[in-house]
């Protein structure tokens, strides 16, 4: 059993690494990882270049791949579980709010603003998903991850919270696979055993996915081009989970690392450091990270309180830890 204080710090850890990995990784959405490399290697916040859709965030601050998965623990914690209805009705709030912001409205990928246009119109959550396989219910699943002990609850409810938003079959196999991996790090599995039981779970909703990751695993002690290359970094599901569990594999035991090489990936960077945060702040805490980080991250704070309430929340139900 894992003591209550270590608990806590990994619960932490795991939204506040995601929140960093956000902030840093916008410095570099949409970029190649050519121009990445030529521009040099971002370690620390900053702003994202011109014409970005991160362009007018300030540094440190981060994206709606954190917003929404602040939303999701807000929901989690006032429902005592995850609640499908609540849910939708926060997320369609939320995304109204977003899309009338001159300044974040260009955050919003495609599938999310197309899904949050509809639920604000009526369309029951049972429809109003994007078929597109695009990454944002996976960018955002890692509350899920923490709340639920039992895997099996992991799992459903993963898969449940992606609906609203992203129906495909990807997707939702993209939404299980890291709630499962954050579980699994929680626990402090081994790599190999996280990767094992990520590919398990999501191989339940879609057959390519497992084995996108699963090369992700085999390919952790190839160099980063190379990976990437071969795992690619859009914003496609199939994408962003592998290189970012490629991200966590290679550097299992240092979170520094990892996060760096997932801000520094190319294309969807912003949503694969937000994954990679999540990934090594449950395993290894919040302190496993650069205080530079923790300190310079804007609304720090608030996602620390959210964090503390759903670990306050999850321990009350659960016989799990």
């Amino acid at each position: 059993m894992i003591p209550s204080e270590a608990l806590r710090i990994k619960y932490s850890g795991c939204m506040l690494g995601a929140a960093m990995g956000d902030a840093m990784g916008k410095q570099n959405e949409g970029m190649s990882r050519e121009t990445i490399l030529s521009r040099g290697y971002v370690k620390d916040y900053g702003m994202a270049a011109s014409g970005s859709p991160g362009e007018k965030l300030r540094p440190g601050q981060y994206t709606d791949d954190t917003e929404q998965m602040l939303v999701l623990a807000r929901s989690i914690i006032d429902c005592s579980g995850f609640d499908i209805n609540d849910f939708s009705k926060k997320i369609a709030k939320w995304g109204a709010i977003m899309l009338s912001d001159p300044v974040k409205k260009s955050l919003l990928g495609p599938s999310s603003t197309g899904a949050i246009i509809r639920l604000n119109s009526g369309v029951r959550w049972e429809e109003s998903g994007s078929d597109t396989p695009s990454c944002g219910s996976a960018m955002r699943v890692a509350p899920i991850g923490l709340f639920y002990g039992d895997l099996d609850e992991v799992e459903s409810n993963a898969a449940l919270s992606s609906v609203p938003t992203h129906r495909s079959k990807g997707a939702i196999a993209g939404a299980v696979a890291v709630a499962a991996g954050i579980r699994c790090a929680v626990l402090d599995m081994e790599c190999s055993d996280i990767i094992r039981e990520s590919c398990k779970r999501a191989s339940r909703y879609d057959a390519s996915l497992p084995e996108k990751i699963e090369l992700s695993f085999e390919n952790r002690h190839r160099e980063p081009d190379m990976a990437f290359a071969q795992l690619g970094t859009s914003y496609m599901v199939y994408d962003v989970v592998p290189s970012a569990l490629y991200c966590f594999s290679k550097h299992f035991e240092s979170p520094e690392k990892a996060l760096i090489e997932a801000v520094n990936a190319g294309g969807d960077t912003d949503s694969i450091a937000c994954i990679t945060g999540a990934l090594c702040g449950a395993l290894h805490g919040v302190y496993a990270f650069p205080e530079r980080w923790i300190r310079g991250l804007e609304n720090k704070e608030l996602v620390e309180n959210i964090a503390a309430d759903l670990f306050e929340k999850s321990i009350s139900r659960s016989s799990y830890f």
